[in-house]
């Protein structure tokens, strides 16, 4: 699967609040924290949950997240 599909895959749903979510590696926090001012972060064991309103953020960050292959489909 290209990153431009990861990337839609990420971006194609929203959660009943109208966030985009997007579940990565812990070790992705690094990253995330750049966004810290546009993103939710929740930690759940191994893996972050990260939601934010902003299709640009989203798709930033998946694009970032795929290229380093720190992505997850599930928790």
């Amino acid at each position: 699967m290209s990153i431009e599909d990861l990337v839609r895959s990420v971006i194609s749903k929203k959660d009943p609040a109208g966030f985009y979510v997007i579940v990565a590696d812990r070790n992705a926090l690094p990253i995330v924290e750049k966004y810290a001012k546009d993103v939710q972060v929740e930690e759940y064991g191994d893996s972050l949950v990260i939601r934010t309103k902003s299709r640009r953020v989203a798709e930033e960050l998946a694009r970032r997240l795929a290229r380093k292959n720190m992505l997850r489909f599930e928790l």
